[in-house]
């Protein structure tokens, strides 16, 4: 006997070892990349690594790229679960596999056309002739061979080589251009310091969906759930990658790096492919049916379709999954089910209620829906209470909750479908109660919740000066509060809404909409698992418009309530007291209407002079805040001329002093009886010299302080050189390096309104250099031309403005000197300028690079005008 129970103990004991290794197995889930590892694929890494997979019951394999793995193919048949691919994948679908494309990562293709400055290759009309280094699949992506042929460029007259992806064939010239992702070549040529063109088809306007995510159509029917979390998770990984790219840099080099490819480069390609993630959208995966349309025509076009595709069918869309495709153990599954039972939440409209044994409201509507998705009826348990209804699903005697809201607890005995409908919460008072923006200004305040609501103890731990008082349903909790026992009462809002439109319509109103809000799902017995799975995908085939329509149905619906006949007499005195009161009003009409004439006259004269004297306030006020801006302006003129100033006493100090030796040495020599014919000739040309050089440059400054009515068109490096020739003696003084790049360009505005901006942005750099000690004291200006605009970027290795303050630096009167050193409205008149006078825009931000082997922090200021044309 004792070893029957020793054996007993040993096997329950091994049962439940069973049951937890089983609760917490994970499902194995395979992903293929597209290419080798690096950024591109940071979010499904993050995903990985930080958990998000696996909160969701997924162990992911992440299998790295491979030339001879046909990707798509394998997908189709099921031996991956996912895969990341082009903007090819479309043709794909046209060779007959199954495949359905999630969500596209990158709304612009990352591939491009890239070429050396030194090739002489400056346009795509320029690619006749020339050889195009590219893989098989790149030369025929529609972006790349859209944007050729719309340039009128022959696509039999470019010779493709197959790629060896390695950027020094370019360079070496072994081919003329070269494909490449933006994110990875242009940053190696950089590197090197090569000058290059980037060919871009989404500046030509084919901006064409990359990086799709996408699966098998048989796996869409066959685990629809595994599918969407998949994708959530997946998108959420992405989403933790771009806010955290260091922390994703620093995974990907310790685990995900087969190319060694070093931190900087990493953080390039993140940038670059964040701005493709978001090109023209705030969605990230946004995939819209019609722009797949447009690649779909452009392949066609170009006889890349061999036979129709059913782009509806490619796409993933929860709504085309309407007729619903079971699996065969589903099938098998509802052929065994006579019915499906359900207990539900009386009391609670417009949602749900039990009325005469009739399920009624929002969700009976809703489950006849799911009812015609499954072909199988469901059939209402009559309960009393929510509690009862609960206790009935536990015991098996319901299989369905149809409205329940997950909670962890809940998990124990149930598995909830994907939430059909999120509700928020209101507060409901008397009629008398002020709106209330927030619950936590009720203090010592008695608020009933009902008792089952899962939501109860959020509300208890968030708000704890009030008390929450439980009752058994809204009908309980309302009367509390018309008897004065409570408060207010907590409760969803189209419910709330009913009880006051149907009883209480004069006497309670809604007071307060909570931060709180649930998430309505079916819950279903934990160990009917096929069940779930049936109705998992009956709630995702149902269109969210649908749901709105029946719910705006039971919430609009007028009521039927008994009529009252004691509002029959009341309602007559009412009637006899306005028609006693249009009597009077009528002998009183033609009195008022002479007094009424008069006071019209009155009244214009007095608002004809009030008008007078409104338009002399206005007159007043304009002219104040021009005298205000006139202020500024004289300000800042009186600012700059005292830096004109000292910068005319460091250009003046030398000559002046060559003047005064060769006027003393002459006198000295006379003196002497020294003086001869060549000493005192060449002295005096030495005089006159110096002199002129005096003359020249106060013209130099004459010119800065010369008033300019007149645009012109000028160019951007000669007002540089002004500008520097300017300053250019109190830097060498102060023993700073202006190191300059410019792109000679012309633009059309004031020149010594755009001289005042520089000198300004230029000494604001000079005095935060001026506390550097022992090092080396730079600033860069480089000029930039792209398209149609030239980019002014200038910046020091100051280490730059302090993130406090750097908003606020082009705010009239801020400055961070001392009071005696600066006006603080230099920067703000730098901005007007820019802004209002050469139609341009300034930037100031903070910026860390490398010169000559060494990291530098600062300022940088982007200075960005329209080109002359």
């Amino acid at each position: 006997m004792r070893l029957i129970k020793k054996i007993n103990t040993i096997i329950l004991f091994l049962l439940l070892i069973s049951t937890f290794s089983f609760s917490k197995e994970l499902k194995k889930i395979t992903l293929h990349l597209s290419w080798f590892d690096q950024f591109q694929f940071a979010g499904y890494y993050m995903a990985k690594e930080k958990g998000f997979y696996e909160e969701l019951g997924f162990d992911v394999e992440i299998i790295p790229f491979n030339f001879d793995v046909d990707i798509p193919k394998e997908v189709s048949e099921g031996k991956f679960d996912f895969a990341v691919g082009r903007e090819t994948l479309i043709l794909e679908r046209a060779k007959d596999r199954n495949i359905v494309a999630l969500y596209a990562l990158f709304q612009a293709t990352p591939l491009i056309l890239v070429s050396t400055k030194e090739s002489g290759i400056n346009s795509v009309n320029d690619f006749s002739n020339k050889r195009v280094m590219t893989t098989i699949d790149d030369s025929s992506e529609v972006s790349l061979k859209a944007m050729i042929i719309s340039n009128k460029v022959k696509i039999d007259n470019i010779k493709f080589l197959k790629h060896t992806h390695n950027i020094d064939d370019l360079i070496n010239k072994n081919t003329d251009v070269i494909s490449a992702y933006i994110s990875k070549s242009p940053y190696e040529l950089q590197k090197r310091g090569i000058e290059y063109n980037v060919f871009d088809p989404k500046k030509f306007g084919f901006d064409m969906y990359s990086d799709m995510l996408y699966t098998s159509e048989n796996l869409i029917n066959n685990d629809l759930n595994t599918v969407l979390l998949f994708k959530k998770a997946s998108l959420k990984g992405w989403e933790y990658a771009y806010s955290n790219i260091n922390e994703s840099v620093d995974v990907i080099i310790d685990k995900y790096n087969n190319q060694n490819l070093k931190k900087n480069e990493l953080i390039y390609e993140a940038k670059e492919l964040r701005k493709l993630s978001y090109f023209n959208t705030s969605n990230l995966g946004e995939i819209k049916k019609d722009k797949i349309q447009r690649i779909h025509d452009l392949y066609n076009l170009m006889g890349l379709v061999p036979k129709p595709i059913d782009l509806e069918k490619f796409v993933f869309d929860l709504n085309n999954l309407r007729n619903l495709t079971f699996s065969q153990s589903e099938l098998e599954y509802l052929e065994q089910r006579d019915i499906i039972n359900m207990c539900v939440t009386p009391n609670a409209m417009p949602y749900s209620d039990i009325k005469d044994d009739k399920f009624i409201g929002f969700i009976s509507d809703y489950v006849s829906l799911i009812e015609n998705r499954i072909k199988k009826p469901i059939r209402l348990v009559s309960t009393s209470s929510w509690k009862e209804s609960v206790d009935f699903a536990k015991k098996g005697d319901c299989d369905i909750l149809p409205s329940m809201v997950w909670t962890k607890e809940r998990e124990e005995n149930f598995i909830f479908t994907k939430s059909y409908l999120n509700i928020p919460f209101v507060l409901s008072t008397k009629s008398d109660v002020s709106f209330i923006n927030n619950l936590n200004t009720l203090k010592n305040k008695k608020i009933s919740v009902v008792e089952e609501y899962a939501i109860i103890d959020e509300l208890k731990e968030k708000y704890k000066n009030i008390e929450f008082i439980k009752v058994k349903n809204i009908d309980e909790g309302l009367k509390k509060v018309l008897d004065g026992e409570t408060f207010g009462h907590v409760d969803t809002v189209s419910t709330t809404w009913y009880k006051i439109q149907t009883k209480h319509l004069s006497k309670l109103s809604i007071s307060s909409k909570l931060d709180e809000n649930i998430d309505i799902s079916i819950a279903v017995n934990k160990e009917d698992n096929l069940l779930f799975s049936v109705l998992q995908k009956a709630v995702l085939s149902i269109d969210s418009h649908v749901k709105d329509e029946i719910l705006n149905k039971w919430i609009f619906t007028e009521h039927k309530k008994e009529f009252d006949y004691s509002i029959l007499w009341k309602i007559a005195i009412v009637l006899l007291i306005i028609f006693i009161a249009i009597l009077y009003r009528q002998r009183l009409l033609a009195k008022m209407n002479d007094s009424l004439k008069i006071a019209v006259e009155e009244k214009t004269k007095s608002l004809q002079e009030m008008n007078s004297k409104l338009e002399n306030r206005i007159k007043e006020e304009v002219e104040k805040n021009l005298k205000k801006d006139r202020l500024l302006s004289q300000q800042q003129k009186m600012v700059s001329m005292g830096q004109m100033i000292e910068n005319i006493a460091h250009q003046w100090r030398q000559p002046l002093s060559l003047i005064t030796t060769n006027a003393t040495g002459l006198k000295l020599k006379k003196d002497l009886n020294d003086l001869d014919d060549e000493f005192l000739v060449k002295t005096i040309d030495s005089i006159v010299n110096t002199s002129k050089y005096l003359s020249n440059t106060i013209d130099d400054f004459r010119y800065f302080f010369k008033p300019q009515r007149e645009k012109e068109i000028f160019y951007i490096e000669e007002c540089f050189k002004k500008t520097i020739d300017l300053l250019g003696a109190n830097f060498v003084e102060n023993k700073i390096t202006i190191i300059q790049n410019f792109d000679n360009v012309k633009i059309d505005g004031y020149e010594t309104e755009l001289i005042q901006v520089l000198i300004n942005i230029l000494n604001n750099s000079k005095d935060a250099l001026e506390s550097l000690e022992n090092e080396e004291k730079l600033i860069f200006i480089d000029i930039k031309r792209v398209g149609s605009k030239v980019y002014i970027k200038i910046r020091d290795n100051a280490g730059g403005i302090n993130l406090d303050i750097i908003e606020k630096v082009f705010e009239p009167y801020f400055t961070t000197k001392h009071q005696n050193q600066g006006t603080g409205i230099g920067l703000y008149m730098c901005q007007e300028i820019i802004h209002k006078h050469m139609n341009g825009n300034i930037e100031i931000s903070n910026v860390e690079y490398e010169y000559k082997n060494r990291r530098y922090k600062g300022a940088l200021v982007l200075i960005t005008l329209d080109i002359a044309i």
